[in-house]
């Protein structure tokens, strides 16, 4: 078969990742290698999502951004050239195509396994995180309450300091949570850890890019260990605010 035409890749065909492995063939050494059949790359995502992963060709037309049908085409058209490689003896390349990788596009725009390696990546290069706690202290307890909590504990990923800062909208009469969020954001922290958040103060910190993550328990120490092993999953369900009393 011809050379798959390389070229700038059109967008539209999203695919999560390049495959570790691009050529394979007969091993029997009379088998016909002489023809090599070229698997594109966007062809290769089908067969992976559907076949290996166990997609219905719904989901993987929505995670490659294309119609159902071009879905059905693109999985056809692969299954036929990896049918012809093995029973014919050819060699199978995976390159050329038109895609784009979804790893490179933004976060609301990837797949699952790019947004979990984005978070991954975010993680490692987090500096400061922000967590409501109970009092001055390690053994302290996170707060049920993020607006009110009397204290904020930023934690350094990378020296692994310890600071505590009393909250200055602990006693406010309204809006505790829009201006704790504020502190937090003005303070950089890159994420919190709390076991539950208003709307309008979730609202503050998403704009300013921090990351609000779902704590587990009240233990301090134990949330930022299952934080650093990627093991807190991130909160997204906001309660609204409960005027004059939480945040």
């Amino acid at each position: 078969m011809n050379r798959p035409r390389q070229g700038r890749p059109r967008k539209g065909r999203r695919v999560c990742c390049l495959p570790d492995n691009t050529e394979f063939g007969a091993i029997d050494s009379n088998a016909n290698s002489d023809q090599i059949i070229y698997l594109h790359v966007e062809e290769y995502e089908c067969i992976r999502l559907i076949d290996y992963e166990g997609l219905m060709q719904e989901e993987c037309a929505e995670l490659m951004n294309v119609a159902r049908t071009t879905v059905q085409r693109i999985y056809f058209g692969a299954r036929k050239k990896i049918a012809d490689a093995l029973v014919n003896g050819h060699i199978l390349k995976i390159e050329g195509g038109n895609y784009e990788l979804c790893e490179k596009s933004p976060q609301s725009f990837a797949c699952h396994r790019c947004r979990m390696k984005q978070d991954k990546d975010k993680k490692e290069k987090i500096m400061k995180i922000g967590i409501p706690v109970n009092e001055n202290n390690n053994q302290a307890g996170i707060c049920s309450s993020f607006g009110r909590a009397p204290y904020y504990l930023i934690y350094s990923t990378d020296t692994k300091e310890y600071n505590y800062l009393n909250n200055p909208a602990a006693n406010a009469q309204g809006g505790a949570g829009v201006k704790a969020s504020q502190f937090l954001v003005d303070n950089n922290v890159d994420a919190v850890l709390t076991p539950r958040c208003g709307d309008n103060a979730a609202e503050i910190l998403l704009a300013a890019k921090v990351d609000i993550y779902k704590s587990n328990g009240e233990s301090i120490t134990d949330n930022i260990a299952a934080f650093e092993k990627n093991e807190l999953e991130k909160l997204d369900q906001f309660h609204g605010g409960f005027h004059g009393h939480h945040g």
